[in-house]
C-alpha cells in the first residue's frame, strides 16, 4: 500500500512513517504543513494526516474542490465545526476517517464511557481530567470531548449543555448534569485521560495513559488499511473497532451471566 504522510516532519508524523513502513507500507510523500497540499496526491492508495488544524484544512478544501478520490485518515486534533462540515463534504466522492485518538484501547474505553453513563443516572456527577505535554496547543484534548460528548449522548443531553470547562472566581453550584473538564500541560507527559463518576456515596473512575505516541501511529497504519475496503463516508474508531467489539460484548455478558448462575 502507498501512502502519503501529512506533518511528516512532526513528532507524530516521525512515528507514522516508522508504523507504515513496518507495516510493509510504502511511504511515498513526505509532506509538512508548510509543503503544497497538492504533492500528498501523487501516486499513493491513501493519506494520514497528522499535522495542524490549517494544514488539515488545506487538505480538505483541496479534496472537496478538486474531487480528489484518495481516503483521507486524520488524527488532527483542535479542530472545529468547520473542519468536520468539510469531511462531510469531502465524504460525498471519497472515504475519510477521522478520530481524535487512534488508540484502540480508547475506543474500548469509549464504548465502557456510554455504559457507565447509561447504568448511572445523573446523581452521579462526572468529571474529566485531561493532561498531556507542554507541548500541546489545544484544550481540552480531543479524546476529552470525545469522552464528554460520549457521556452527554448517553445521558440524552446537548454537550454544550452539560459541559463546564472555566471555573474562576465565584461560581454557581454545580448543575445537574454537568460534565467537568480539568486540564493539566506539562513535562513530557504522552496522555493521560481519566473520567470519574462521583456520587454521594461511592465513585468509580477510568483512565487510561499513553506511554508512547507509537500507538496512535499504529492505529491510523491498521485504519488505512480498512479504510480503503469502504464506500465513501466519514468513519472514526467506532465505525473501524465495532465489527469486532460487538460481538465479543455479547459473549463478554452472556459468559459473565452464565458463570453468576452457576455460582448460585
Amino acid at each position: 500500500m502507498k501512502i502519503s504522510v501529512l506533518g511528516a516532519t512532526g513528532a507524530m508524523g516521525g512515528f507514522v512513517i516508522k508504523a507504515a513502513l513496518q507495516e510493509g507500507f510504502s511511504v511515498e510523500n513526505k509532506v509538512s504543513s508548510k509543503d503544497n497540499i497538492e504533492n500528498l496526491f501523487r501516486n499513493v492508495d491513501a493519506v494520514i494526516d497528522f499535522s495542524c488544524p490549517l494544514a488539515t484544512e488545506a487538505m480538505l478544501r483541496c479534496v472537496r474542490n478538486e474531487r480528489k478520490q484518495i481516503p483521507l485518515i486524520i488524527g488532527t486534533t483542535g479542530l472545529s465545526k468547520m473542519h468536520l462540515e468539510l469531511m462531510k463534504e469531502c465524504a460525498r466522492h471519497v472515504q475519510v476517517f477521522y478520530s481524535p485518538n487512534m488508540s484502540f484501547l480508547i475506543a474500548i474505553l469509549n464504548m465502557a464511557m456510554y455504559a457507565m453513563a447509561k447504568l448511572l443516572d445523573e446523581d452521579f456527577d462526572v468529571e474529566i481530567l485531561d493532561v498531556h505535554h507542554k507541548l500541546k496547543k489545544d484544550a481540552p484534548s480531543g479524546t476529552a470531548l470525545m469522552f464528554g460528548k460520549t457521556i452527554a449522548k448517553a445521558r440524552r443531553r446537548e454537550f454544550s449543555d452539560v459541559a463546564n470547562f472555566v471555573r474562576y472566581g465565584i461560581i454557581e453550584q454545580r448543575r445537574r448534569g454537568e460534565i467537568g473538564f480539568t486540564v493539566q500541560r506539562c513535562s513530557n507527559v504522552i496522555g493521560t485521560h481519566e473520567v470519574s463518576f462521583m456520587g454521594e456515596f461511592e465513585n468509580i473512575k477510568l483512565k487510561h495513559e499513553a506511554h508512547s505516541k507509537e500507538i496512535f501511529a499504529k492505529g491510523a497504519v491498521q485504519a488505512a488499511k480498512w479504510i480503503v475496503k469502504q464506500p465513501n463516508g466519514v468513519y472514526t474508531m467506532n465505525d473501524f473497532t465495532k465489527d469486532m467489539i460487538v460481538p465479543m460484548v455479547k459473549s463478554l455478558y452472556k459468559d459473565f451471566f452464565s458463570h453468576q448462575r452457576d455460582m448460585e
